[in-house]
């Protein structure tokens, strides 16, 4: 069964995109049990030898694989701006002394 979604492509109210839901915690905790047993240290020291001599032949998904254990995913910047492209104004009204003042955002850089 297809999950139902309104017009801006969100699930509808009561119909998830999941609907076996999640896994229950206890299947969960097994799964990571089973992969601690089962993956020595020196089975993940192979395999992250083997991701690195991958890397440095150019494989890009084993750049990834290290870089993403290594440093964690990188974080996405988003620069906001005025209406013309320029910095955006920031404008503080204070009511009870009746006066105001803008104040331009620095610039990025």
């Amino acid at each position: 069964m297809a999950a139902q979604r309104d017009t801006n492509g969100r699930f509808v109210k009561g119909h998830s995109g999941n609907p076996n839901g999640r896994a229950n915690k206890s299947r969960e905790e097994r799964y990571y049990q089973i992969t601690q047993e089962t993956v020595t240290l020196q089975d993940w020291q192979d395999i992250v030898s083997t991701a690195k001599q991958q890397a440095k032949r150019g494989d890009a998904q084993a750049r990834k694989f290290l870089a993403e254990y290594l440093m964690g995913q990188p974080t996405q910047t988003v620069q906001h701006t005025g209406a013309d492209k320029g910095p955006i104004e920031i404008r503080v009204i204070y009511d009870d002394v009746g006066s105001a003042f803008t104040e331009t955002a620095p610039e990025a850089g």
